[in-house]
């Protein structure tokens, strides 16, 4: 439930795009994020900004308190109680006055001018998605500035956008939505995917569903924080729930593509990290128990996936290396062993 929002002189009129943050006992890395928001959206009318408190116990009311005093606009939302991860991104959705609507992970960050060049883009043309590429974060990482146009790529073709993006899809600080035409065609309940951590594939995969046009922006703009175990099973998610949520919500044929690029590009190096301890899966079974029994019935898993599990380390090594080849020279033959 919302039960504050922090009244602001922002400008009445319907925003090009909305960013909005849910977030949760994570100060620390929000106040990084809207550091370089304030940088980027100091005097920008055409940008809302959301964040949306999920009962918060450290500091986040009195930092987002603080960046208001600074002059950042923001409409803060904290519910009276944890509501969960999942309701929290589809307040945020709902709450998204703007034509496009970013959701945006409060762990992560968007490079210095990034905003900017988004915005041109968006003000273009008529996009259901626009995908963002992204690079990986750490503590260390230095501080990304665009400057300039970047480069993209405009797609009129739900199936190759599928190929590009495939297990992306999942990830919210890289998509960019456009809400006003996924509301004109009536999805299904994102209600329905609530407990899944796969909730915001409720507007994802309804936009991609009625593709007309999406842009692929290939400069690397989000700093996304690698945080593989996420607190959740992720054989689980990523494995049958996945196929489950995109057999139901996605036609066959796109189906078919994230499901085929799931297993071919995202799990082996997953599983690799996995069989050397270097994350938790926090899952109940073992990974061929899990995976085998959502993906046996395609030969991806045989070839890309189950070898990574069964051979000795070194071998696994070397087999993720030649997979990783094979993943690029797909790529650049047009993603044909995802077709």
């Amino acid at each position: 439930m919302i039960v504050n929002e922090e009244k602001l002189a922002i400008n009445e009129t319907k925003p090009l795009l909305t960013i909005a943050i849910p977030t949760y006992n994570r100060v620390r890395y929000l106040k990084q994020l809207l550091t370089t928001l304030a940088r980027q959206l100091a005097g920008e009318r055409r940008v809302e900004l959301i964040v949306s408190d999920n009962a918060s116990v450290d500091e986040t009311p009195s930092v987002v308190e603080e960046f208001v005093k600074q002059g950042l606009h923001i409409r803060y939302f904290r519910n009276e109680s944890n509501v969960g991860a999942d309701q929290n991104f589809i307040q945020c959705f709902e709450l998204a006055r703007g034509k496009y609507v970013w959701v945006f992970g409060d762990d992560d960050i968007i490079a210095d001018g990034a905003i900017l060049a988004i915005l041109s883009q968006c003000e273009t043309k008529d996009y259901d998605i626009v995908f963002v590429n992204s690079f990986p974060l750490t503590d260390a990482s230095p501080t990304r500035t665009i400057h300039g146009p970047i480069r993209a790529i405009e797609i009129l073709d739900a199936r190759d956008f599928a190929r590009r993006v495939n297990i992306f899809l999942t990830f919210i600080s890289v998509n960019i939505l456009n809400k006003d035409r996924i509301l004109t065609s009536a999805p299904a309940p994102f209600s329905e995917l609530l407990g899944t951590t796969l909730v915001q594939l409720g507007w994802t995969y309804a936009a991609l569903s009625r593709f007309e046009r999406g842009l692929f922006i290939q400069e690397r703009l989000i700093g996304a924080r690698a945080n593989a175990a996420g607190g959740y099973k992720l054989l689980e998610v990523f494995g049958p729930l996945l196929k489950k949520i995109t057999q139901e919500r996605l036609p066959q044929a796109l189906a078919h593509i994230v499901l085929n690029g799931t297993i071919q590009r995202f799990w082996p190096t997953m599983l690799y990290q996995y069989t050397n301890s270097k994350i938790n899966f926090l899952s109940a079974g073992q990974p061929h128990q899990v995976l085998g029994n959502a993906f046996s019935d395609n030969f991806r898993y045989w070839v890309f996936a189950f070898p990574i599990i069964a051979l000795p380390q070194p071998l696994a090594a070397c087999w993720l290396i030649a997979v990783r080849v094979v993943n690029r020279i797909d790529k650049a033959l047009g993603f044909l062993l995802l077709r």
